[in-house]
Formats: structure tokens, C-alpha cells, sequence
């Protein structure tokens, strides 16, 4: 099994279910409310260690509480947290408005200084797979070298073309589709679409009672993401991302729980505690 390398955001969620959301000047009350740990690249980062791979988290947590605690969820799920990096301030913090569909809006509270960190490419090896969860141009000098460099790099769109194999992203992130790369588009309850040179292929999601998507997108990456590190064809990562996914949306959390969800060829995921988030509650 390859290293996988997850450059993204580390966030602390404050999650508000409530029945609608409201208009303009409204006011709406939250059934219940939730602190929980989150952020694109730690959800994707702490699915894969589950799972049973070796994972490395590139990314930042601010010198607070919030830090601290987002530290230790991914150390205590296995993840590798050499190259977290602690920045003055606050870590990344966002409010997710979940609807009784389970669909869910969300508001950042905090700056995004993700693109100040420092990428160790020279840490990066040859075969290891490398997911940027969430994209700045200043990646892009980084990403052609550790392509180069030969490791497989993919990334959620636009990213940068000439460096990756695969762009994975929600139909509302590709402005368009490359023709370059392969794209992989997560359309929510209608699937995914695969996007190669000269065809395309739909897989329809798997139908679940959902009650709180967030973290689906970062799952279904997730499960992907470990069929092409078991060297896998893409349609079978594309299969247990949307497997994944659908375990997801059936819990209230932002981070994947995959340790339920069966692992093609393999006897199953190595058994880990789930951070969890429920001494949050309230």
C-alpha cells in the first residue's frame, strides 16, 4: 500500500440542525447543535488511517483549543500529524445549517490561510498519492514537482491540469470539464459522473435515509482514492466512494466513519475508534 498525502483544511465544526433555513431578517431556533471536528482534508485524512493506510495530514491548526483538539482526533485515528503546522491565531472554524434532509449550508468564520503553509515535496516518494482537498495557484509549483517526482497527484478542481491524473470535485466545482485529466464529478443523490478523453460513465449513488451530508464528498474522495492505492480500476473506487458516502450521510458528524463499511479484497479496515463528537453535544 502507498503513502497517501492529505493537503487540506483541519476545522472545527459547530454543527446547527434546524427545520429550515431561514430568510433574511427571520429568525429560526436549532433543534440541537453539535461541536465536532471537521475540515475537508482531515475528514479525507482520517477516513484513509480507518481504512488501515499510512497517512500524512499537510495542513494548519491556529495555537487554541481548537487546535489542540483537532491534533489530537487525527493522531488518535493514526494519522500522521508531522506536517500540521501551528499558525498564530485561530484554527479554521465553520458553522454547518443542517436541514431535516439532511442537506446542509455552510459559513466560514475564520480566515483561510491554507495557502501559507509549506508543502514538504521532498518527503513525498515516488508511488505515493498526494490529494490536494482543496486548491490555491500556489500549490501548482508543488504539485509539478512532486508529480515529477512520481507520485500520483489529484486534487479537487480547478488544480492544475498538467500535474493531475484525476480531478475530484461536485458538479458546482468544475467550471468546466478538462479535457486533460479525468474528472471525477460528484452530483449528491444522482451519483457520479466519470469524465475520461472521449466518454463518460454514470454511477447512480446508492439510495440511503440521509440525515446529515456533510463529510460525503470527503468520504466518497476517500474511498476512491483507496482503490487506486491498491492499485484498483477506477470503477471500483468509484463504487466504494459512493458506499462510503452513503454510510456517511446516515450519521450525524462531519468526519466518515469507513470502519463499518466493507473493504473490496480485503477482509475489512483495521479497527479504529471514530473521533467522536458527541461530549459536544448540546
Amino acid at each position: 500500500m502507498r503513502d497517501f498525502w492529505i493537503i487540506g483544511p483541519i476545522a472545527w465544526d459547530l454543527a446547527l440542525y434546524v427545520d429550515r433555513i431561514p430568510a433574511s431578517g427571520h429568525f429560526i431556533q436549532a433543534g440541537e447543535s453539535i461541536e465536532r471536528p471537521g475540515g475537508t482534508g482531515a475528514n479525507v485524512a482520517v477516513a484513509l488511517s480507518q481504512a488501515g493506510a499510512r497517512v500524512h495530514m499537510v495542513g494548519y491548526v491556529g495555537a487554541d483549543a481548537a487546535g489542540q483538539n483537532m491534533t489530537k482526533t487525527l493522531a488518535a485515528a493514526g494519522v500522521d500529524v508531522e506536517h500540521v503546522q501551528v499558525l498564530p491565531g485561530h484554527t479554521s472554524s465553520v458553522v454547518l445549517l443542517i436541514e431535516p434532509n439532511g442537506e446542509r449550508t455552510i459559513i466560514g468564520i475564520r480566515a483561510d490561510l491554507l495557502h501559507t503553509i509549506t508543502i514538504p515535496v521532498d518527503a513525498v516518494a515516488p508511488g505515493d498519492i498526494v490529494y490536494f482537498a482543496a486548491w490555491h495557484d500556489s500549490f501548482t509549483a508543488a504539485a509539478q514537482a512532486m508529480a515529477a517526482a512520481g507520485a500520483l497527484v489529484t486534487s479537487v478542481p480547478p488544480g492544475t491540469t498538467p500535474a493531475m491524473r484525476y480531478l475530484i470535485g461536485s458538479r458546482n466545482d468544475f467550471s468546466a470539464i478538462p479535457e486533460e485529466a479525468t474528472a471525477i464529478v460528484t452530483e449528491g443523490a444522482k451519483g457520479v459522473t466519470v469524465y475520461s478523453p472521449g466518454k463518460s460513465d454514470h454511477y447512480p449513488a446508492i439510495p440511503t435515509d440521509a440525515v446529515d451530508t456533510t463529510g460525503a464528498g470527503d468520504a466518497f474522495a476517500a474511498g476512491l482514492l483507496w482503490e487506486i492505492g491498491n492499485g484498483r480500476p477506477l470503477a471500483e473506487g468509484v463504487h466504494l466512494g459512493l458506499a462510503w458516502a452513503a454510510t456517511t450521510v446516515r450519521a450525524k458528524s462531519s468526519m466518515p466513519n469507513t470502519t463499518s463499511v466493507h473493504l473490496a479484497g480485503t477482509s475489512g479496515p483495521r479497527p479504529r475508534e471514530s473521533p467522536s463528537a458527541d461530549r459536544f453535544r448540546s
